[in-house]
Order: C-alpha cells, then structure tokens, then sequence
C-alpha cells in the first residue's frame, strides 16, 4: 500500500475530469486565464477553442487538453507559470453568480473526489492526505471509500490564518474531526516569513493540548520559492518553521539545493529580511561559529543600528562570490541539523521541485543531502494531475537517481507511514 502526504485535491484532477468540467460549464472567466497566461507566457493558447470542440463532440481534443493543462519539462523555471496553468482548474464560473468558481460546489468537489479515488485505487495508494479549504470538507466525504483512508489539512491564508481558526476548529471537534488532521500553508510564500505566525502555531499546540484525541498537524510550504530574498534568508525561513513547531516541511528546498547552482551573481531582498538574518545570527553566533561560519557580533550591531534608519521595503543587494557560497552551503549544515533534532519531516514532491523550481539535471536535487544527512524524508506526487505524475513514478525517480534500491523504497515508505499527521501529532500510534 502507498502513502500519499502531500497531496492538493485540485492538483489531483486529471485532464479529462477537468475538460468534462469545463465542457459542461455554462460560463467560465476565460479572460482572467488568459491574461495570466500571457502574462507568464508572453501568448495565449488556445485552450478556449479546445474546450468547445471538445463539448461539440470531437474526441481529439482530449488529447490537446492534455498537452495545454499538464505542467510539463518545457514550462519549467517559475511558480508564475505553474499557477497559470494550474487557473485552468478555477475559471467555470457558477451559474448562479458568473464570478465565482463552480468547481467549489458541493456536487463538482464530490464529483472530482470519486474520480480522484478511483485512480489512487488504481496506482495502490492506500492512505491519502489532502490540502484542502474548510468549505470542502463535507462534500469530499462524499462516496464510499472502501480500500482507501482518506484524511484532510484545511489550507489557510498565509496573511491572516486567524479568521478561518475557528471554523477549523470546529471541523476538528466535529463530525468530520476524526478525518481533519490538520491544517496547512501554501501557494506563494514570499512576503509571508514564518515569524508571523508564531502567535498561530502557539494557538494550534495548545489546541492540541487541549484536544489530544482531535489534534492537528502544522503542514508548511517553505523554502520552495524564494526569489525575493538571500539565499542566507531562504535557509534561515526553513529552520524558523521548523523551530516554531511545523510537523511537516513542504519542499525545504532553499535547505538542499546546492548555493553553487545559483552562481556568482547579485540577489535582492528587503531590509526586514536583513534585519531578521541579523537577529538570527546574533542568536546563533556559537553555533554557527563552531559550523565554520563567521559572525562578528559587533559589526552585525552596527549593521542593525545602519539599518534601523531605513524603510523596512527598502532593497538590499546581496553580492555572492565562490567564498560566500561555500559559507552558505554551511548555513545549510547548520540548519540541516536544526531541523532533524525538531523531528520534522520533509515533503519531497520531485516533479513538482524539478519543473517549478527549475531543477532539471537530477544532480541539482536537494534529496541527495536529505538523505545523505539522515533528515526524515516522505516522498509524494503533490498536484499529480497538473504534472502528470504518480506517486509509483516519484518514489521510483527517487531510488534511480540517488542509487538507491528495493531497501530505500521501503525505507521511503515506511517513513511515510510512520509521518501521517495523526502519528506525528500523537493521535495514533504509528
């Protein structure tokens, strides 16, 4: 049986469950995929036309759906390409108000969770979480679900997660609470440090505190896309998140990924960002000392007092020579053995990591040192309908690229079933 973790329900519809969706829509906001495709492609497709052939009844167009709706090694490079593509799955429109999106009604979120298990039953998927929003929940109950144990993460806003706390709350303690098992952070993490919300995952422990037989899993996307800020910063996000409690790590990949990849060249991130690299190490000077990274606690104070005159937006140029990418890739050291004494466990989605961040040489990827440095790693397919993947091909991507063999996918499995939200925040025992 597989064990699936890091799963997007939408990101599990596949292409002819998505065109069957779109053809039988009545309205679809077409012009806002279409200009956030030519935004992040520079052209339009004509994904329009293909739909409408499709719902007058020619078959051919299934196949060109495919090739338009699948995320594939030539739209590799950018989390903005992904997601104009992924807008495929929200553009039907509701009859009843034409600026809403129908696939969030109850009978499409049921519809697509059938489909969604038939195929986990047939690629052996036993066990399954998914990211979803609160409003879902029940309809994807929907069903029956024999042979297949199906558990839910509400996604929650990274601005303000505080407004959707209780309703989360509420499922937990609910009817539904024994399948919500957690909640969950993502889409675009830039602009939204883990600091912030150290006050909110306060607030999750000490629910699970309180209701340890309804307790739920911090589930946090970090370190997947970081263009906005150092490569020090990046790093530092990933141990922040651990640090502050998260069960589960999505992608991490600013921790693994080799400096040398982004080469010599100049980076940018906001004096808030630099302000806080300092604050961290101030606090971590004897451990990052004894990693064989220098701090001279003196010069970083009168940097902080430099900076404190300075708007917090205001830019920052990071200039990297081969000497300041070999003083990070010990930052990542560092952080690397931060993160495992939390117990936190990475999620690796490699087809995800290789086409949204752009890792196509094999070598590139991040698994090679989490698993050379004994971090706890699962591995998933995350939007296996938009890459058009499996969880099969990505645990045997894994085992072909790291040498691995038979014993590493059993190792990569039982850790998976051993990191199940409800295992790792003590509801079960695993």
């Amino acid at each position: 049986m597989l064990t699936e973790l890091h799963l997007h329900f939408h990101g599990c519809i596949r292409p002819l469950a998505l065109l069957d969706h779109l053809a039988r829509a009545k309205y679809a906001l077409w012009d806002w995929y279409e200009a956030e495709m030519a935004t992040a492609y520079g052209a339009v497709p004509a994904t329009r036309q293909v739909v409408e052939r499709y719902r007058h009844g020619d078959q051919s167009a299934t196949v060109e759906f495919e090739e338009l709706f699948v995320f594939g090694e030539a739209d590799a490079g950018t989390f903005a390409r992904f997601q104009a593509k992924a807008n495929l799955l929200w553009i039907a429109a509701r009859p009843d108000d034409h600026t809403k999106p129908w696939s969030d009604t109850d009978d499409e979120v049921a519809r697509f969770a059938e489909g969604i298990r038939t195929s986990h039953r047939q690629q052996g998927v036993g066990y399954a979480e998914f990211r979803v929003s609160a409003d879902m929940v029940a309809a994807a109950h929907r069903g029956g679900t024999e042979g297949l144990v199906e558990r839910f993460a509400i996604s929650l806003p990274r601005k303000d997660p505080w407004p959707e706390w209780q309703r989360v709350q509420e499922l937990a303690l609910g009817p539904y609470g024994s399948s919500v098992t957690g909640v969950d952070f993502c889409a675009n993490e830039e602009g939204h440090p883990p600091k912030e919300k150290a006050a909110f995952f306060a607030a999750v422990h000490d629910f699970n505190a309180a209701h340890p037989e309804r307790a739920l899993a911090i589930l946090y996307h970090v370190g997947e896309s970081f263009g906005d800020k150092s490569l020090e910063s990046a790093v530092r996000w990933v141990d922040e998140a651990a640090e502050l409690g998260a069960h589960r790590l999505g992608h991490a990949i600013a921790l693994g990924v080799d400096p040398g990849l982004f080469g010599t060249r100049t980076r940018v991130e906001p004096v808030a960002e630099r302000r806080d690299q300092i604050a961290y190490d101030l606090r971590h000077h004897d451990g990052l000392r004894a990693a064989g990274i220098h701090v001279d606690p003196l010069a970083l104070r009168e940097e902080l007092a430099r900076l404190d005159a300075l708007p917090s937006d205001a830019p920052i140029t990071v200039e990297y020579d081969h000497a300041r990418l070999d003083e990070v890739r010990r930052r990542q050291e560092y952080a690397i053995a931060r993160v495992r004494s939390t117990g936190a466990v990475i999620e690796v989605c490699p087809t995800s990591n290789r086409r949204i961040a752009g890792l196509t040489d094999p070598a590139h990827h991040p698994i090679h040192r989490f698993l050379s440095a004994g971090l706890p790693v699962v591995v998933s397919s995350d939007d296996p309908g938009i890459f058009g993947t499996t969880l099969a091909d990505e645990l045997a991507w894994v085992c072909e690229h790291t040498g691995g063999d038979e014993d590493l996918r059993r190792t990569l499995l039982e850790t998976a079933w051993q990191s199940r939200s409800e295992v790792l925040t003590g509801r079960e025992t695993p």
